[in-house]
């Protein structure tokens, strides 16, 4: 499911956001997930 770019173009096209084609390509394919990457910002504030 979406293998190729042209697939995720013509979705992209159609309106569908970038995050909802990426989630389709992940659960179409059946990938899992194994970590989540965690976000953060450094303070450096003295």
């Amino acid at each position: 499911m979406l293998e190729t770019s042209e697939e995720r173009i013509k979705l992209l096209k159609e309106g569908i956001p970038g995050k909802k084609i990426e989630e389709l390509y992940i659960t179409g394919n059946n990938f899992k997930i194994l970590r989540r990457h965690v976000l953060f910002e450094f303070n450096n504030k003295k």
